[in-house]
């Protein structure tokens, strides 16, 4: 049975995800004990650093690199913020498919997707999002990110009984079932007549706390 992370662990993961997500690259203790001033001492933050790396919730790329979360330590905050995020202000969503997949895009930074499952039609806005992404730097990736989204329609024609209504759906890592490549995300929900999906693509290392309180208000405002 896997150890029990501490509330410091959870902590310095927390300030090392956002230090990911803002640079995309591995993060150092001296990083993060000057960006957020935290009380306890250099040495102790590379001790609990080893320790997450240990509980397999981070990983080093390289000896002399800093660290980067595993899956399982996405996965621990993601538990985390989808239990405790609130929602902002309740939206009030354009009734137009394609301007609503234009505002998640907007207000996500992401890729944007609206997929009408009963006239199977996709609306897709901001695809430079994803294609701009650091972490996807080689050809072959961004040649089959590119096809997965172009035949998207196809994919999600079939996808829709894995998605519960009502909730905010995850798939990330190994776990995405839309693409071949580990670091991408879809986070996603459906109307309640099922007819509707509304979601978006998004760097595995992104900005969940953020992502959960906007679909939050979303699924308020459909009920």
């Amino acid at each position: 049975m896997k150890q029990e992370i501490s509330p410091r662990q959870k902590q310095i993961l927390y300030y090392l995800a956002r230090e990911q997500v803002d640079n995309s690259e591995p993060v150092s203790s001296i990083q993060i004990k000057e960006k957020y001033d935290l009380e306890f001492s250099p040495a102790t933050i590379r001790h609990e650093l080893f320790e997450l790396c240990q509980m397999d919730y981070l990983e080093q790329p390289h000896i002399s690199a800093g660290r980067i979360l595993s899956d399982i330590g996405w996965q621990i905050l993601i538990s985390d913020f989808l239990e405790n995020v609130l929602m902002e202000d309740i939206l009030d969503p354009p009734d137009d498919l394609e301007e609503l997949a234009k505002m998640l895009s907007n207000q996500t930074k992401a890729l944007g997707i609206v997929y009408d499952w009963g006239n199977n039609v996709i609306y897709k806005k901001g695809l430079e999002y994803v294609l701009n992404d650091k972490t996807i730097d080689e050809l072959k990736e961004l040649a089959l990110v590119a096809k997965t989204i172009d035949g998207l329609d196809e994919k999600l024609d079939s996808f829709k009984d894995v998605i519960l209504d009502k909730q905010i759906n995850v798939f990330f890592g190994k776990k995405n079932p839309l693409f071949k490549i580990d670091n991408l995300t879809l986070i996603c929900t459906k109307s309640n007549d099922d007819q509707v999906l509304l979601g978006i693509i998004t760097p595995k290392a992104t900005n969940y706390e953020d992502h959960f309180k906007l679909f939050k208000s979303l699924i308020n405002s459909l009920n």
